[in-house]
């Protein structure tokens, strides 16, 4: 009893953890390095992310585009911050207390910092600020956050810039890389050049076997690494407005028009609650508006209405609010008088007080110096310059265009209390107001249920792969195609947001149909045609292109030998591209630093020939990228080098590869298992 009640607690126990051990690898989004990260810690990542972003932006929300970006955001900087903590545990890199003050509040402020805390006026960072917030931040839980968040990066940026200097620091430019490089610098050619291409050598000259090909594909494996992925066909129903919709939404329409034409109904207004298109109070000429529109403003007469008709997928009414004859443009200045929350009144108080001096004489540049809150205008006396209408604010632009030169008003916007001095006017022109109407045609319900009825009954009358292609045929449809969808993308194709079928293609099997998905304003129904499993591709997949590559290696030899075989003849450059069939080609001004040859294409080899051969004298028989070169050098200039510069190039590059590569590098290495697929 007592051995039976021993082991019933060791299973027990077991099963017990057993089943947590499960329960942790369902929740796993990813493992790095032996590392588990569970999907909470994860999504708690991605949504500080998001209210930083949030906070940054000052928007509220953000839309399905941006939450992905941040998502993948979040994922490389777990992966950097995972593999390179381990970097820097083991070499004892950290940033101290003392350095993270530094780079906040130090004389090397870091630029991020400095950017937060810099004065809005003088641009100069102001630490007063920096040790301001961090005082106040413990009773702002918003403030507090945005700072640890920042704090974290610029943390990670400077243990990253750390690590990377050591190797920085570990390269080195040898003399002798530098004096080759001299040398190779050294001297500028022209040169004349013959170009064996590879498709004058037959197929059936070269023979590649069985065995060259699986001793190529053994010993190059890292080069045939596929990742996992899907392709599937697919046949998208759309839902789109029929002539029954067009014509409901116009009848729609005409049912408003007398309504919309009272004059006792305030158009803009009337607009604003009935319209799909926002009301535009702007005065606009004649000229500025289209045909069907000017020919209707030019002989109508004040409220009257135009329409309905049909522009932009949308059935509108024009309805003639107001003529005036204003001007193009204003000129004017303004002091702005910003709201105290604490006082409300105190900026109408100086602003009727500001006026009175003006009307008795003050000058106004000088108050605007001294008194107004919009520093870009302030320095120059207030003064806006000329500007058109509809640059401005609603009601600023009202009270200038509207108003008479040398006038000084008083006008609240959103941004404060102004007084404007309207200083001078264009030439007044006829310009009309016009109130649009507009209802967008859309579809209606019953043509939404009569698409996807279609798809429905496609679906069950086709569901298996054989009468999904059979039918598409016979119907003359449109096929369409996702190839090599990786399990996280989120496009295929034009689809609105297709993440659902993504995740559906790697969970079936081949020539499986999918459930009929809604994405938008489209039904879609797929077949998955093809898996392809994450590691080596299988050697039949790759042999022709190995078995090409092959050829055109041994190709490239024949025509080594046979180059060579005519310069060894005695022949002349000219003489052995004649036999070749090919023109003598030529180049100039070539030096070590060239990127490509006219003619030949991206060729590092036949640069290298060029530079390096003896003036006058035909060169050796080279393969490059695209075919076999024989050279000769016609002119040769040398160069004047500066070595020790060469020798800071030649620095600045290797540090920029480390820079640029080392990341990444890390990142090939590291062993990632990525789960976002699970749950996203």
């Amino acid at each position: 009893m007592i051995g039976f009640a021993l082991f019933a607690f060791i299973m027990t126990d077991l099963l017990s953890s057993g089943s947590s051990i499960f329960q942790r690898s369902q929740m796993e989004v990813a493992e790095i390095n032996g590392e588990s990260v569970s999907i909470q810690d994860f999504q708690a990542r991605v949504s500080e992310m998001e209210e930083y972003t949030r906070l940054n932006s000052g928007e509220s929300s953000l839309d399905a585009e941006m939450v992905n970006r941040l998502r993948d955001q979040a994922w490389n900087q777990l992966i950097n911050e995972v593999i390179m903590g381990e970097k820097y545990q083991e070499l004892g890199i950290e940033v101290t207390s003392a350095e993270l003050l530094e780079m906040v509040t130090g004389t090397n402020v870091h630029p991020t910092i400095r950017q937060l805390f810099s004065n809005p006026q003088t641009g100069a960072f102001d630490k007063e600020q920096v040790i301001n917030f961090l005082r106040s931040k413990q009773y702002d839980p918003t403030a507090n956050f945005y700072w640890t968040f920042v704090e974290q990066q610029i943390i990670n940026e400077r243990l990253f810039s750390k690590y990377s200097s050591l190797l920085e620091n570990g390269m080195m430019v040898t003399n002798q890389w530098v004096d080759s490089e001299t040398n190779a610098r050294g001297s500028k050619v022209d040169f004349n050049f013959v170009a064996g291409s590879i498709t004058s050598i037959a197929d059936d000259e070269v023979t590649v076997t069985d065995g060259e090909i699986e001793t190529y594909y053994n010993n190059n494996h890292d080069d045939f690494k596929q990742e996992a992925s899907r392709d599937i066909e697919y046949l998208t129903f759309d839902v789109e407005p029929t002539e029954a919709d067009h014509e409901q939404t116009r009848q729609r329409l005409l049912e408003m028009r007398d309504d919309f034409s009272d004059p006792e109904i305030d158009a803009a207004q009337f607009v604003r609650i009935n319209s799909d298109i926002p009301f535009n109070g702007r005065y606009q000429k004649a000229e500025a508006l289209d045909d069907e529109i000017r020919a209707f403003v030019t002989s109508a007469s004040e409220d009257e209405v135009y329409g309905p008709y049909f522009e932009d997928n949308t059935f509108k009414l024009t309805r003639l609010t107001d003529v005036a004859q204003l001007p193009d443009s204003i000129r004017a200045r303004h002091i702005l008088l910003r709201q105290n929350p604490q006082n409300p009144n105190e900026a109408n108080e100086v602003a009727d007080s500001l006026i009175n001096l003006l009307n008795n004489g003050a000058n106004f540049a000088e108050l605007a110096r001294q008194y107004s809150e919009d520093q870009g205008s302030a320095v120059n006396g207030g003064d806006l310059g000329w500007f058109r209408q509809g640059m401005m604010v609603k009601p600023f632009d009202d009270a200038c265009f509207f108003g008479d030169k040398g006038d000084i008003v008083k006008v609240e916007t959103q941004f404060g209390t102004h007084i404007i001095h309207i200083q001078d006017k264009g030439v007044p022109t006829t310009k009309y107001q016009l109130a649009t109407l507009g209802r967008e045609v859309t579809y209606s319900s019953q043509t939404y249920q009569n698409v996807y009825s279609e798809a429905t009954k496609f679906a069950a009358l086709n569901n298996t792969a054989e009468k999904f292609n059979t039918a598409i045929e016979e119907q003359n449809l449109t096929k369409r195609y996702g190839r090599n969808l990786n399990k996280n993308d989120r496009q295929v194709g034009a689809l609105d947001s297709p993440r659902q079928l993504v995740k559906w293609a790697f969970e079936a099997d081949p020539d499986d149909l999918s459930p009929i998905y809604e994405f938008g304003d489209q039904f879609v129904i797929a077949v998955l045609t093809d898996i392809t499993e994450e590691g080596t591709m299988p050697l039949e997949e790759v042999r022709s292109r190995i078995e090409r590559q092959l050829m055109n290696d041994k190709k490239k030899e024949v025509l080594v030998e046979q180059l060579q075989q005519e310069k060894d003849s005695g022949k002349s450059l000219q003489e052995i591209a004649e036999t070749l069939e090919a023109e003598v080609q030529s180049a100039s001004g070539i030096d070590f630093s060239a990127f490509q040859v006219t003619g030949a294409g991206v060729e590092p080899a036949l640069v290298a020939l060029a530079v390096f051969s003896p003036e006058n004298q035909l060169s050796d028989a080279v393969a490059g990228n695209n075919g076999v070169y024989l050279v000769e050098v016609t002119n040769k200039e040398e160069a004047e080098v500066d070595t020790d510069q060469v020798k800071q190039q030649l620095a600045r590059t290797l540090n920029s590869k480390v820079s640029y590569q080392l990341l990444q590098t890390i990142r090939e290495d590291a062993e990632i298992v990525d789960n976002r697929a699970n749950f996203y």
